[in-house]
């Protein structure tokens, strides 16, 4: 190899050809712990991009979490990397819910944590209620928080549309309350104001985008 050769490949500025293949990272456990970043991963992530910024390899990002929006978790990887990362460039848990658009006209129970709502409109969800406007629907539902009972009937029932399928975007702050309220939907087909006088034989559609039950983070046990 010749001396120019060997100075050019020293640079920054170089032109390679257009490479045959990419890479995809998981992010916790492999760049992060929790909310740390692992040694030496700013300077892995610098050899693969150019000085502007550029990847010199097409690279994507890919996480079990689904408790934010993929513009969020872009934004938040290129804070702790230190280079530019496209919304483009993140695989959500709850990204190829995107796909199934035969879902996205039906009125969905959507169930986790963070803007869940927003998260289901920017997947091409249109009709879409929280487990927290279910409990405000139906109060009466909620065993584990005493304080939403009420005694009175509430306005939103008479006006609620019946659920047609439940989406879980991962662990919701409460397992007991969206446990209860779900097995209710599931139990009434959809229409918890209605009485159970038999277990629908198929149930209404469930779509899991994550169904971890145990996960690592900064503590010492997962």
């Amino acid at each position: 190899m010749s001396k120019r050769s060997l100075a050019d490949l020293s640079t920054n500025n170089y032109n390679l050809k257009e490479p045959h293949f990419g890479l995809l990272f998981d992010i916790d456990g492999v760049l992060t712990r929790g909310r740390k970043l692992l040694p030496y991963t700013r300077d892995a992530f610098r050899k693969l991009v150019t000085t502007s910024g550029q990847f010199r390899v097409p690279t994507v990002f890919v996480t079990n979490a689904g408790n934010e929006l993929r513009s969020s978790k872009a934004a938040k990887l290129s804070q702790i990397l230190g280079i530019p990362v496209s919304p483009e460039q993140v695989i959500m848990s709850h990204s190829p819910l995107k796909m199934y658009t035969e879902f996205h006209k039906k009125h969905c129970l959507i169930s986790g944590q963070g803007p869940i709502a927003d998260i289901a409109k920017n997947l091409g969800f249109t009709k879409v209620t929280t487990i927290e406007q279910l409990c405000d629907a139906f109060p009466n539902l909620d065993m584990v928080d005493h304080k939403k009972r009420r005694g009175f009937h509430s306005p939103f029932r008479d006006y609620f549309l019946p659920i047609e399928a439940v989406v879980l975007f991962g662990e919701p702050v409460r397992w007991e309350t969206c446990l209860q309220l779900i097995i209710d939907v599931l139990m009434t087909n959809g229409n918890p104001s209605s009485p159970i006088i038999r277990p629908p034989v198929s149930h209404l559609p469930i779509l899991a985008s994550n169904a971890d039950l145990l996960w690592m983070a900064e503590a010492a046990l997962p």
